[in-house]
């Protein structure tokens, strides 16, 4: 069925996870790679065999990659997208889509314009676990779904030896970036994406943010950001959720379905190799309580390989752009599309900003001060997911 030609555009931290799964995709084929910083730029070339564009015109100008993957900064996704897009590009960018609920509608509807595909990380969506865990509610062994507790804590980062995460790309963890970014911007995707597949768009939302610790790196001064929310969501089904994402609670990736008959809980939703539990209710004399055990539900597949990289994450980073590829070979939308990926960047800045003097300036025209908040964004049934 052919190859596709892709591009890089960003080579740190990030990009060394999408470089070593890129080698289970046969289909993609990696031409290009830049980065601002001419050293890094250097190196993921040669780590590739991909050219190195001499600058950003290089790589809008190149007429053979029909996808580019944007893993700049967060600040910057919304002028590099911009860019790709109108140089006709098809993007896949890492989270969020843009800092602004503003821009992030523009791009979409810049996507829309030029019928060109736009897709937003997280890929987890069209793993194994997400796909089982959907068979699992679907199947209705926990009963009626009615609410759903998701924790992205991710422990006492900030006095982790981080100066120690290095990958094999010779990149750092940029921890200044994170920080600045904020653990929700970070995180929350990996669960909103599952949830909103699964229950419809969000509806409704209370929120709060606080930044708990503003002395991350001890000696510098840090632009404010949150470092801590916690939500409460109404997705379109009726399913409520409570969503948690912070940086000084002990790590906890748990995410729980309650269900009028049990649970079906997820260890970690970022992980294409979590385990999923269902415990159902039982009965002893006048108490019913959950099964305390219960038992393993087997991923569907499980014959994929996976590159292992350093750190806790497992998953095959490049998934969601080989279903770019593949539907722009067959003719068809990927799995998600713009709409999806505005309104995910919609829900989550709502949460990430919140009730924080930051949220002033995220561009939802005064409305996100006024809780509970209602999104502006909708999008269309997943295919595979919605009920």
């Amino acid at each position: 069925m052919g190859r596709t030609r892709i591009a890089m555009l960003g080579c740190g931290y990030v990009a060394n996870m999408y470089r070593l799964t890129l080698e289970g995709h046969p289909d993609l084929t990696l031409v290009g790679v830049h980065d601002r910083e001419r050293s890094r730029c250097e190196t993921m070339a040669r780590l590739t065999g991909a050219d190195a564009y001499p600058d950003l015109d290089a790589l809008l100008s190149d007429p053979r990659p029909s996808i580019v993957l944007n893993l700049t900064n967060p600040s910057e996704h919304y002028a590099t997208t911009r860019a790709l897009l109108e140089a006709g590009k098809h993007v896949y960018t890492e989270k969020p889509l843009a800092m602004r609920l503003d821009q992030a509608r523009a791009l979409a509807a810049l996507s829309q314009a030029r019928g060109l595909h736009l897709v937003s990380a997280p890929c987890t969506l069209l793993g194994p676990v997400a796909r089982t865990l959907h068979r699992t509610l679907a199947a209705g062994t926990a009963g009626r779904i009615r609410l759903v507790h998701a924790e992205m804590e991710d422990g006492m980062v900030p006095r982790a030896p981080v100066h120690r995460w290095v990958n094999e790309a010779g990149m750092a963890w940029p921890a200044v970036d994170e920080y600045a970014t904020g653990c929700t911007v970070e995180h929350a995707g990996y669960v909103l994406s599952w949830l909103c597949a699964m229950f419809g768009p969000v509806t409704r939302l209370t929120a709060h943010a606080e930044e708990l610790m503003p002395d991350k790196i001890p000696g510098i001064a840090l632009p404010s950001a949150p470092d801590l929310s916690v939500a409460v969501l109404r997705f379109e089904n009726g399913v409520v959720a409570r969503m948690t994402n912070g940086l000084y609670a002990r790590h906890d990736h748990r995410l729980t379905f309650y269900g009028d008959e049990g649970t079906v809980e997820v260890a970690d939703p970022r992980s294409d190799a979590s385990a999923i539990r269902l415990r159902r209710y039982r009965r002893l004399r006048r108490r019913r309580f959950l099964d305390p055990v219960g038992r393993r539900v087997r991923l569907m597949g499980g014959g994929e390989r996976i590159a292992r990289y350093r750190g806790s994450q497992v998953r095959d980073f490049c998934r969601a752009v080989a279903d770019m590829g593949q539907a722009l070979r067959e003719g068809r939308a990927p799995l998600t599309g713009a709409d999806f990926a505005a309104h995910i960047a919609e829900v989550t800045l709502a949460c990430h900003f919140a009730t924080h003097p930051s949220g002033a300036d995220a561009g939802f025209e005064g409305r996100l001060d006024r809780m509970p908040y209602a999104p502006v964004t909708r999008f269309a049934p997943i295919a595979g997911f919605a009920a």
